[in-house]
């Protein structure tokens, strides 16, 4: 596995005997992806795919066989279900699906929430397709859970401002962005946008009474970082609550590679932050 370089590269470059009034190639920047995201074979697609749907949390969401959960913290908020995904597939062509995945946009064109698409907008061609090649060989199980309903606790957070539908939130996550800090940081940049912004906000500046600023980054030497997104123990007490359970069930999944390069860029990042008044 290996992640297609980052930087600019020439895609063609003039012969010797080419016309000087011919026009320059321009420079184009190479897509980003996972590590193993350069897969050859349909095995590699497929293993790359299983490995970014636990990374990114869709059992977290959809249950580890897929087959859809009650996402509500608590009882007295109303049951809010997420989708029995391995029903789903068989409604969707590919092309619907990266529809939803990164547009936002199921097939009956419904409003659509909850859904972290926001962040999964992001994701390169390569990717999102390899999440979708493991989906399909999802066998069909289990039954069909009732609609997605906004429970209490959602309608209080869309009450508040906090929390829009899938447009208004990828609308805010475009608008906005994770701090770019140059090429050497570019693919560390891709990796926090991709993995971190679903909890940690648009720029990673976290949400109020939620989760901190990865400007907290800043706090961590590297190898406490690197422990922490390894482990999910903090610098100061083991259990994190929800972002232990998160690194348990997705970060622990990163290869050692995309681990170093996210922790480089979230310890750059929180080095150019303006300090607190």
């Amino acid at each position: 596995m290996r992640i297609l370089a980052i930087g600019l590269l020439l895609l063609a470059s003039c012969d010797r005997n080419t016309s000087h009034d011919a026009p320059e190639v321009e420079a184009r920047p190479v897509a980003l992806t996972f590590d193993g995201g350069d897969y050859q074979r349909d095995a590699e697609k497929v293993a790359h795919g299983r490995r970014l749907a636990a990374m990114l949390d869709c059992t977290g969401c959809h249950g580890s066989n897929l087959q859809g959960t009650d996402l509500a913290a608590k009882p007295a908020d109303g049951a809010m279900y997420a989708p029995n995904v391995t029903l789903l597939m068989r409604q969707y062509s590919d092309a619907e699906l990266d529809k939803l995945i990164r547009g936002g946009v199921p097939k009956d064109r419904r409003e659509f929430w909850f859904m972290p698409v926001e962040s999964y907008q992001f994701l390169s061609d390569a990717d999102v397709g390899a999440i979708i090649a493991y989906l399909r060989t999802v066998k069909p199980a289990g039954k069909a859970l009732p609609p997605f309903r906004k429970n209490r606790a959602l309608e209080k957070e869309i009450a508040a401002g906090t929390i829009g539908n899938a447009q208004a939130q990828m609308a805010k996550f475009r608008k906005e962005q994770p701090a770019d800090l140059g090429p050497q940081h570019a693919w560390g940049r891709y990796l926090a946008q991709n993995s971190c912004t679903a909890c940690h906000n648009n720029a990673l500046q976290g949400w109020p009474d939620f989760t901190p600023s990865l400007d907290v980054a800043g706090a961590y030497s590297t190898e406490e970082l690197t422990h922490l997104l390894t482990t999910g123990e903090g610098k100061v007490k083991k259990d994190l609550g929800m972002m232990t359970g998160v690194v348990k069930n997705g970060f622990s999944k990163l290869t050692p590679r995309e681990r170093a390069a996210i922790v480089t860029y979230l310890k750059a990042r929180a080095e150019q932050a303006p300090p607190e008044s």
